[in-house]
């Protein structure tokens, strides 16, 4: 008798080593798109096209207004009429001619509007990725992160490509004229993604036609106490992730200026990832042991102690090499932020969600994360900066502590709220509706 028979779940098998390593580069191009431009794009609008901070601000939060609407639209595609890998090849690939034409420009209006029109079809492209690999791994919750892990290192490879490389030697006008390459770079990526979609395993719509239709399925699961707090307190996660994405770099660059060191912006930023990799490796373990609910708080809490950190730079304003180690930790704590935080949040959606709106929940999810949250924090930010940054043209450093100290405020509302608010989850199991309600 099998040990299902006996009222003993089987334990799941392991997915091909084939199927893995095809869906491993898919992560690894996915985020290799987004690693070329994401991490210097605030300095390279700022510094190289003179935007000012509250246009920086419109800038970051034009990558994520676009798919406010669009991931409902392309949740419902996949779930009901379309393969989930033709639908990211046709979004990589508009995405990446996109990208090749805002390369070319400079006016602000022009970058913001190629920026959400980019953000409309390349957000959309990391919730169908995770949910594709979700649909084929065998033991998810194990094989998920490894995974995912070479998506991190497609996010960390082009900062060594660009600036060991292309911007090596270069310094002042001549860095900021050169600084360019990585939306092309990015572009091109795009054109080699959306060719490799095509070769993915089939994905199409879950074949449920007696459920009900998923709109309406997403909004019963809002009535889930989990599930409500989960996505609440994701988007003021967002905004505080949306935060250090507009201003780490321009952060970095007037910490280099004080040594006079170059375009180490990316390779220094790259220290989160690269933490992010072991995060990942070892994500799987983590959550048997100590559950999601203390996962995603240690996550929550590391939000916090970055903000800190970065706000004692110019606060204790020391020599130039206690500035880059405290720097460097908090660009290391991006690994516990990302993996404890944001991506066991998928994971749980994942688990939770009902087969045949699977897609719908995981574009729910991203929307608030990828799409509202990021864009608050994009607006939100370019407030920030606008009151605590130095003037347009001028030499003066920002006024670094307060911007983070701000940050840091919020992640510790989002640390109260989520350690009083989430209801503790058994490693083995997930509370039923009646439960997770009450």
């Amino acid at each position: 008798m099998s040990t299902e028979a006996m009222g003993i779940p089987e334990p799941p098998g392991r997915s091909p080593g084939v199927l893995l390593g095809r869906l491993s580069l898919m992560m690894f191009l996915q985020y290799f798109v987004q690693g070329a431009y994401l991490p210097v794009a605030s300095v390279y609008v700022e510094r190289s096209l003179g935007f000012s901070k509250g246009e920086v601000g419109l800038f970051i939060a034009a990558l994520a207004v676009g798919p406010i609407v669009a991931p409902f639209v392309v949740g419902q595609l996949v779930d009901r009429l379309f393969a989930t890998e033709r639908v990211m090849a046709v979004c990589h690939l508009v995405g990446g001619l996109l990208m090749l034409a805002l390369y070319t420009q400079r006016q602000v209006w022009v970058v913001i509007l190629l920026g959400t029109l980019y953000s409309i079809l390349y957000v959309p492209t990391m919730m169908l990725a995770n949910s594709l690999a979700f649909r084929h791994l065998k033991d998810r919750e194990l094989e998920f992160p490894w995974v995912r892990l070479f998506g991190t290192l497609g996010f960390i490879a082009p900062a060594y490509v660009v600036e060991f490389w292309w911007l090596r030697g270069l310094e002042g006008v001549e860095l900021q004229q050169a600084r360019g390459v990585v939306f092309a770079l990015s572009g091109l990526a795009g054109l080699v993604m959306a060719a490799y979609c095509l070769t993915l395993p089939h994905t199409p719509p879950q074949e449920h036609q007696a459920r009900k239709y998923a709109p309406g399925a997403v909004v019963a699961m809002l009535r889930r106490r989990d599930f409500l707090s989960l996505v609440v307190v994701s988007f003021f996660i967002a905004m505080a992730h949306q935060f250090v994405v507009a201003w780490n770099s321009p952060f970095l660059r007037d910490i280099l200026d004080t040594g006079r060191w170059g375009a180490y912006e990316q390779t220094l930023s790259s220290l989160g990832q690269i933490c992010e990799l072991g995060v990942l490796a070892a994500l799987g373990l983590v959550l048997r042991h100590i559950g999601f609910k203390a996962t995603m708080l240690l996550g929550a809490l590391a939000y916090l102690s970055r903000c800190v950190l970065f706000a004692l730079v110019f606060g204790l304003d020391p020599p130039f090499a206690g500035k880059l180690v405290l720097a460097g930790i908090g660009q290391a704590l991006h690994g516990l932020c990302f993996g404890f935080f944001l991506a066991v949040g998928y994971m749980y959606v994942d688990r939770i969600a009902p087969d045949d709106i699977r897609g719908s929940m995981q574009t729910l999810y991203g929307t608030f994360v990828l799409a509202l949250g990021f864009f608050a924090g994009g607006f939100m930010s370019g407030l920030i900066g606008q009151w605590f940054g130095a003037e347009p043209g001028t030499t003066a450093i920002s006024d670094w502590t307060s911007i983070w100290l701000s940050c840091a405020a919020l992640c510790a509302a989002c640390c109260v709220a989520f350690a009083l608010w989430f209801p503790r989850v058994p490693q083995q199991g997930f509370p039923a509706a009646a439960e997770a309600t009450s």
